[in-house]
């Protein structure tokens, strides 16, 4: 386990992946046809386990905070640093002024009253900043990796449909086809070349690497749309495109009585991706609210904002979430809570969790909110909330290796029985044994929780999560409490602000 020293970002557990920088190697991103593009481990993830410490791809600060923290890094501001053209926002240094000056906060800065006033979205303001801190030229190269992934994907799409139509042609009508592919290839390659050879001096070999696209690969259910969607969406892009028209981020810009040109539709289309996908992929960052009295009794997070993860957006849903998330400055990290073995979805929770919320109100939530009918096992099984708990719930994994039985904690007796599922006589006195030791650590690491030490608790609570995980499966009261407890702790070192 780590030692996380305050404001400290923690190390990826199991070296840093190579697809994904951000995300530890102890995951993977696969594709599925039910849940789309998924978290999954690869390896054995334990409980404390950093997984993704990672940057916004694009961040914005809730109004009601710009007096109180830094416009871009968004830590508290101790002495300011204004804007030299305006007064509404500050910075915590000159280093986050002039970033944001030479950047987002130009073409920000003459109409935020405006932005403000018009009472649109905090997910608006962060589409609007997806533009203006890549600037013109950045958008336009953006639009065009878009455009040719698009393409390529959908010559991929009728290869595989030519290739079944392929195989119903007769033989002379195979070989004519062929022969038109040969020459068709040939004059591709010459094309090819000629470009290559007329343009080489012109493109900058490193566009690719670092013009970042992964969040125009994310999903945002355009199919599923209803036509008022899409047209309330369509004039709020409008409205936005009309600001960087006023604010000159545009080097020609057409009048208002003139159809936008094709560089403004361009960058119009993408303010309309922007504003569909971060529907489903933004997360709220916070900081911890600490009491004046206790580090951890009755601290709350509060959100100071919206952002953009694109890997962590990756992350799917369960109402039983396998990790934890807070934040470091402007990153973002994620840590297990609990045990997770190869192949498990490494699933965050999106806001309704069944301690907290029954079955129907989770369901309607996410439904309504995120387009999808959650499955997860505490929904299939319907757990009960933390309320209704107890630790009578638990079932016992059957100590048979390769068995799936789990048999009820109230059915074990001193004596020796024989499991339905191995067919084999076991005896689980020695683990439920083991679950009440788990219990008592749990107890133990509240206690030092409660003396106001996270370190010791974090040590206590990972090694009992660990045990447990190990014999038995949830529902289980003391687990799930001191699995929240365990955020907590390692939310901790992270943004922290304690009220005098």
């Amino acid at each position: 386990m780590q030692n996380i020293k305050k404001g400290d970002l923690p190390l990826l557990s199991g070296g840093i992946n190579s697809k994904l920088p951000s995300a530890s190697a102890l995951l993977e991103i696969r594709e599925t046809k039910f849940a789309g593009k998924e978290a999954v481990a690869t390896k054995d993830i334990y409980p404390g386990d950093c997984l993704v410490v990672e940057e916004p791809l694009a961040a914005c600060l809730l109004p009601e905070f710009y007096g109180t923290h830094c416009q871009h890094c968004f830590s508290r501001l101790r002495a300011p640093i204004g804007c030299p053209e305006c007064s509404t926002v500050a910075f915590c240094g000159r280093k986050c002024r002039d970033v944001a000056i030479s950047t987002y906060h130009k073409y920000e800065c003459k109409i935020l009253a405006l932005l403000i006033g018009s009472g649109m979205s905090i997910l608006s303001m962060v589409a609007y900043r997806m533009i203006t801190q890549e600037g013109l030229n950045r958008c336009l190269k953006i639009y065009d990796l878009i455009e040719n992934k698009t393409i390529k994907e959908e010559t991929k799409s009728n290869d595989t449909t030519n290739i079944e139509t392929e195989s119903k042609l007769s033989k002379s009508a195979k070989r004519r086809l062929r022969k038109k592919k040969l020459k068709d290839s040939s004059l591709n390659r010459n094309e090819e070349n000629i470009d290559s050879s007329e343009n080489k001096s012109k493109r900058s070999t490193n566009d690719q690497n670092t013009i970042d696209v992964r969040a125009y690969e994310l999903t945002n259910h355009n199919t599923k749309r209803s036509p008022a969607d899409f047209l309330e969406r369509s004039l709020m892009a409008a409205f936005l495109l009309k600001c960087l028209q006023r604010v000159h981020f545009f080097e020609d810009t057409s009048r208002d009585d003139e159809i936008p040109n094709a560089t403004e539709i361009i960058v119009g289309s993408l303010l309309l991706k922007n504003l569909q996908l971060l529907q489903f992929n933004a997360h709220e960052f916070f900081e911890t609210r600490v009491n004046a009295n206790h580090r951890f009794r009755g601290s709350k997070p509060i959100y100071l904002g919206v952002a953009i993860y694109p890997t962590v957006a990756r992350f799917n849903h369960d109402c039983y979430p396998a990790v934890t998330r807070y934040f470091v400055g402007r990153n973002i990290v994620i840590r297990a809570t609990r045990t997770l073995k190869p192949g498990d979805v490494v699933a965050e929770n999106y806001g309704p969790i069944f301690t907290k919320r029954n079955l129907e109100e989770r369901q309607k939530t996410l439904s309504g909110r995120y387009w999808f009918k959650c499955t997860c096992k505490a929904c299939k099984e319907d757990w009960p909330l933390f309320e209704n708990m107890s630790n009578d719930l638990a079932k016992l994994r059957c100590p048979t290796e390769g068995c799936t039985r789990l048999h009820r904690r109230q059915e074990i007796t001193d004596k020796t029985i024989k499991c339905i599922g191995c067919q084999k006589k076991i005896n689980l006195v020695e683990r439920l044994n083991s679950l009440l030791e788990c219990e008592v650590l749990y107890v133990q690491g509240l206690d030092k929780m409660e003396e106001e030490k996270p370190e010791k608790a974090i040590e206590l609570l990972v090694t009992a999560i660990k045990k447990f995980h190990e014999i038995a499966v949830p529902p289980h009261r003391d687990t799930h409490l001191a699995e929240i407890a365990l955020g907590a702790c390692m939310s901790d070192s992270g943004n922290t602000w304690r009220v005098a």
